[in-house]
């Protein structure tokens, strides 16, 4: 995600050739061009919009270059500023409010490709729109949804994508026997104010990657293939996406993330190009990514299988980081796990996979912000929001360590355990004695405690070490063990 311009003179050169084109109306009415142009806004007015609206002049680092929707203006970095404000890189400024971490996201990193993107796209949006809308959408509803029937992978299925009853995604998609890949009929995606950058494209791309896994092809995505519908009793055929290339919104999202789109054939995202792409937009920590860097590499585990199974939340982020970084059986696991007739295999996987999924029970609890069970008095809203907590795996001792507690909540599933803002958790499946020591010798940080399912045995004695209880009973856990299992086994 470097930036394409080693100087000034360059960029320049480039916003140049933006200026001196002739571009379609719709483009040309998004743009903020020299006063001089007499088309589109000027720039003067475009400076003049964002200081009337936010109440302070726009950085002087940044040059106003289009509007991308009715609450933000991508803006090109025209001086370098920060280490991640590259020179040439466009990003988005919002009008209105918006979280700190979203104002001023990179939304392409050339500002002739972007301009050029926007060209390609908006001259295909009104036929792709129209085609999901009116003839695919219709036609799906009459075949499969009004008679209850699931679709087969060969049939065009249309995909929708809102946040707060806006559409900020649509597409066809279908698996293709001549290629063994996913077809793609069409694909729009838009950016609309309350919802985060590229997270339409990212969204969008993550379902479809998700659909092409479960398919079991080769993960080859086109979008020049002939694909035909039943519309209102006749066959409607068409000839690939509108655009006959790799949409130029996802390619944008391509850039921005640091993987070519359509490089080797521009009207198809290649095999090799969509497991980059699935690792880029699967969300995972530093640590977890790292972990399955390593797992790819050194343990053959195919990265597009790892990427499916967090999306898709068999596993969760701080499951996955768990088993990767405890077990030398991941492959297996991921895979379905080991034979049912190999009862040692299947006991070693069992007990990790139990550690896992306890785990993540307890991050889910200690992350969320949802306080009902605590206090009776407070109103319940769920939002989807975390407080942020974050964790550290250490292998040798199979442990977990939480940070960023809030000291004045209590530990959950304990009496008064309170005042905590580091918290070690050992997994285990029963309460011995050698957990007991282990813990006791243990010098990782924070208030360290031993987690069990909710019908392990308690000891005679009293223990010099806090229990946390699990709500699940250790058949209960089994019972979720496997189903996550099947599910690993038969996704493709």
């Amino acid at each position: 995600m470097t930036s394409n311009f080693a100087n000034f003179d360059a960029l320049a050169h480039g916003l140049g050739l933006i200026y001196g084109s002739t571009w379609t109306s719709q483009v040309s009415e998004l743009l903020f061009l020299p006063a001089a142009t007499g088309r589109g806004f000027s720039i003067e007015a475009g400076l003049r919009i964002v200081e009337e609206t936010t109440g302070s002049p726009l950085p002087k680092w940044l040059l106003p270059l289009a509007w991308v929707d009715e609450g933000s203006i991508a803006c090109v970095v025209i001086e370098e500023h920060l280490p991640h404000h590259s020179l040439g890189h466009i990003h988005r400024l919002h009008l209105g409010y918006v979280p700190e971490e979203q104002q001023l996201s990179l939304i392409d990193i050339d500002p002739l490709l972007y301009v050029a993107s926007l060209e390609e796209e908006l001259k295909s949006r009104t036929v792709g729109l129209r085609r999901v809308l009116d003839q695919i959408g219709p036609a799906y509803q009459e075949s499969h949804l009004v008679r209850e029937k699931r679709p087969r992978d060969y049939v065009v299925r249309p995909v929708r994508i809102a946040c707060q009853n806006v559409i900020v995604g649509l597409a066809a998609i279908a698996q293709d026997s001549t290629f063994d890949g996913l077809s793609v009929a069409a694909w729009q995606t838009c950016e609309v104010p309350h919802v985060a950058t590229h997270e339409g494209n990212r969204a969008l791309a993550a379902l479809t990657l998700c659909d092409a896994f479960q398919n079991g092809g080769t993960m080859e995505i086109r979008f020049d293939r002939k694909t035909r519908i039943l519309h209102k009793g006749h066959p409607l055929d068409y000839d690939g996406h509108p655009e006959k290339a790799v949409p130029a919104s996802l390619r944008r999202f391509g850039r921005i993330v640091g993987v070519a789109l359509g490089a080797e054939d521009r009207a198809a995202i290649t095999p090799h190009e969509a497991r980059e792409l699935f690792l880029a937009i699967t969300p995972m920590p530093t640590a977890l990514r790292a972990r399955v860097d390593e797992a790819v590499q050194y343990q053959g585990i195919p990265p597009e299988r790892i990427c499916f199974l967090l999306l898709s939340q068999v596993w969760r982020e701080v499951e996955m980081d768990y088993l990767l970084g405890t077990s030398g059986r991941t492959t297996s696991i991921l895979s379905g796990g080991a034979e049912w007739t190999d009862r040692s295999a299947r006991q070693a996987e069992s007990e990790i996979c139990r550690g896992a999924i306890t785990i993540g029970m307890l991050f889910r609890r200690l992350n969320s912000t949802d306080h009902a069970a605590n206090d009776k008095s407070v109103i319940r809203v769920v939002e989807d929001s975390t407080k942020g907590i974050d964790w550290e795996i250490h292998p040798d001792e199979a442990a977990v360590t939480f940070v960023g507690l809030d000291p004045a909540d209590r530990v959950p599933w304990t009496l008064r355990l309170s005042s905590i803002d580091t918290l070690t958790v050992f997994p285990r499946t029963a309460i011995t004695s050698e957990a007991l020591d282990e813990i006791d010798r243990s010098d990782l940080p924070g208030h360290k405690v031993l987690l069990v399912p909710a019908d392990a045995p308690a000891p005679a004695q009293r223990l010099s070490v806090t229990v946390l209880r699990c709500p699940d009973r250790l058949a209960d856990i089994d019972k979720a063990i496997e189903d996550r299992l099947l599910k690993s086994r038969i996704s493709r």
